[in-house]
């Protein structure tokens, strides 16, 4: 699940891409790009590059054609153009997310984050996917990640939205409701 946040003028450059690679037929090459410059762009020297006020667009372009130049379909190059001209290169970490996002959308996928207290097996992993799946009636993504304070359990967020069945989630929850009973 992508942690990054995006604004509304990357959404904005985010879905122009995407009803354009949807229309003309090449949504695969554009995720790829996608994949390609979120990998890149989430190096730190890269990253920092893009951020530094003493580099204009224009050196930041070439930056990103030196490295990307021939792997890029018309389409992100198009975009990488537009984005220098109005002097937003900045906006660039965001939209590979912003893509991601409506990529999801468009396949009916949700992404979301599983915590446990110890590592799962894929097989569990799986069968919590599969489980949400039938519940949302959209393809259920998850990333794990251990989370030890947990206790037991899992907890899964989707959507913005947290279910907790972790063992401390349940302590918490009985703590509580323990602060809120009124002694007579």
């Amino acid at each position: 699940m992508s942690s990054t946040h995006v604004s509304s003028a990357a959404r904005r450059y985010g879905r122009a891409l995407f009803e354009v690679a949807l229309e003309q037929g090449s949504l695969d090459a554009v995720r790829a790009d996608m994949k390609l410059l979120g990998t890149v762009l989430a190096e730190a020297t890269t990253a920092a590059a893009l951020a530094d006020p003493r580099l204009d667009d224009q050196q930041k372009r070439a930056m990103l054609d030196k490295a990307l130049g021939e792997y890029l379909h018309e389409h992100t190059s198009f975009l990488l153009g537009v984005l220098e001209k109005r002097t937003r290169l900045a906006l660039l970490a965001q939209i590979p997310a912003a893509f991601e996002e409506l990529l999801d959308a468009h396949e009916g996928r949700l992404r979301g984050e599983l915590e446990s207290a110890r590592p799962l097996s894929d097989e569990d992993r799986m069968q919590v996917e599969a489980a949400l799946s039938e519940k949302t009636g959209k393809k259920v993504s998850l990333e794990t990640s251990v989370d030890e304070t947990l206790l037991g359990g899992i907890r899964v967020t989707l959507a913005g939205t947290r279910y907790d069945g972790s063992a401390k989630g349940r302590l918490d929850g009985l703590r509580q409701r323990l602060e809120n009973v009124e002694l007579v």
